[in-house]
């Protein structure tokens, strides 16, 4: 029981038939929790945490102690989801917030802002004057050990309130999956000026593939506090722009000379062009393939580009790296005329990328023409039984995407690799809205094996999504 409990309801003046639980109370034998743990109780739930998550959980709340996390942290889920319209948006919002890397409170100004995106057209037209005091007031509402699902915030200003902050155990269990719609990304980059919330803002987008958003943020990082001027040279460069990508560099190497990471790269980005322009000028008069190698150089800054020049020139660790990098790419045309021309570092990679999709009679057709890494995965692949249990995959994927909600980084890895594996292009989708550690790599990569819409993953590649998850259309396009 909870100390404001046992105080409100042990005094014998309630009425009558209240009595008995005072009397009831009157019999209890009182322990004191302590609202921080000892340090052999920390020592002890630490070895728990190895293997309950729910204590792990518990233990990285910063905002509530190990038992008020414990005790409250249903009871704040059930608000959530039994929460009027407009306080479930604020909700949403702030937790999305919090997923992006905001960790100074949220203004007002951004709630009324962002919000839109999370109501219906009929919601956002017919909001009442009042709604954002009353969403904001149910969030404060407190549960069970005096925790809520949104807490005002004065950010060390003795009593000046200047925001919101959503409860950890909120933010951790709900929306992971879905991308923050675009009202969601526009506000919190016009309002954050914390720095550090832009960097996480911009990195947050990148995992994404909401490159639009992750420009946004670094600009506003560049104007406001002069930092993360190669960041976003570098958006720049792999979206094509490698002009403003220079001049961006060349005035701020001008204005601060010892910033060695963007003089390096501007000697990067300079010493590229002259490949750049002889790329442009043959996919000008229809060159597909140096098309090809053009966003190919703009997304990597010319590694596979260089390799493939060593290797040409009969480089054999050359060869090998340039096979595994392209097998790591899903660029599956490229590794047959490399495979086909003798190539033995493409062939081992290519019939292992074949093998991991279960593609059969490929395979088969390349091993009946002599191809000896062909045949060798072949065998592999129906030793191994093509067929999968469908209930044994998902339940490791729901294992895997249970482990990532408990922090768990190598499982993300996993995840993405499982779904590149499957060909699973929805849920590699979905992974990379909800920002899993390399869902984007893995998708270009399933859109490249499949060779059915080159020119639109080299678009993808560089200019990512939009909120909605559409393509993105850069204006000057």
């Amino acid at each position: 029981m909870w100390p404001t409990d046992f105080t409100t309801w042990k005094p014998s003046r309630h009425p009558a038939d209240f009595r008995g639980n005072s009397r009831l109370l009157g019999l209890a034998t009182k322990i004191v929790v302590p609202d921080e743990l000892s340090p052999g109780e920390q020592a002890n739930a630490d070895k728990v945490a190895k293997t309950d998550s729910r204590i792990r959980l518990a233990l990285e709340i910063k905002d509530a102690g190990l038992t008020q996390a414990l005790a409250a942290g249903p009871d704040l889920l059930y608000r959530w989801q039994l929460a009027p319209a407009y306080a479930r948006s604020v909700i949403n919002f702030a937790a999305d917030a919090r997923r992006l890397g905001i960790r100074t409170p949220i203004p007002r100004d951004c709630f009324v802002e962002a919000v839109g995106g999370y109501l219906t057209p009929t919601q956002r037209v017919n909001r009442p004057s009042w709604w954002l005091d009353e969403a904001l007031a149910f969030g404060e509402e407190e549960v069970r050990g005096g925790v809520s699902t949104l807490a005002p915030a004065d950010e060390g200003g003795a009593g000046h309130r200047t925001g919101h902050v959503v409860a950890d155990y909120v933010a951790q269990h709900i929306r992971r999956d879905k991308c923050p719609p675009q009202s969601a990304w526009n506000a919190l980059i016009a309002t954050a000026g914390n720095p550090d919330d832009l960097r996480r803002l911009a990195l947050a987008a990148n995992t994404r593939m909401r490159y639009c958003h992750e420009e946004h943020a670094l600009r506003r990082l560049y104007d406001r506090h002069g930092e993360g001027v190669a960041e976003l040279a570098d958006l720049l460069f792999r979206s094509g722009r490698d002009q403003e990508a220079i001049m961006l560099l060349s005035q701020h190497v001008l204005d601060d000379p010892e910033d060695g990471s963007a003089t390096a790269l501007l000697e990067d980005i300079t010493a590229l062009a002259p490949r750049i322009g002889a790329l442009r000028a043959a996919s000008a008069v229809g060159d597909r393939r140096a098309a090809r190698h053009l966003a190919e150089l703009f997304a990597d800054n010319g590694e596979a580009d260089w390799l493939r020049t060593r290797a040409n020139g009969g480089n054999k660790q050359s060869e090998k790296y340039l096979a595994e990098l392209l097998a790591d790419r899903g660029a599956v045309a490229e590794l047959r005329e490399r495979a086909d021309l003798g190539k033995k570092p493409a062939a081992c990679a290519l019939a292992e990328l074949l093998a991991a999709h279960a593609q059969e009679a490929q395979l088969r057709k390349r091993a009946n023409a002599g191809d000896r890494a062909a045949h060798r995965q072949l065998k592999k692949l129906l030793a191994s039984g093509a067929a999968t249990d469908g209930t044994a995959i998902q339940a490791q994927v729901s294992d895997l995407r249970r482990r990532i909600a408990d922090g768990d980084e190598d499982a993300g890895r996993q995840l993405t690799t499982l779904l590149f594996e499957l060909r699973n292009e929805d849920e590699l989708r979905r992974e990379v809205d909800a920002g899993t550690f390399q869902a984007a790599e893995r998708l270009v990569a399933l859109l490249n094996a499949r060779e059915n819409d080159p020119v639109g993953v080299d678009r993808l590649r560089a200019h990512g999504l939009t909120a909605d998850g559409s393509p993105y259309q850069p204006w000057e396009t």
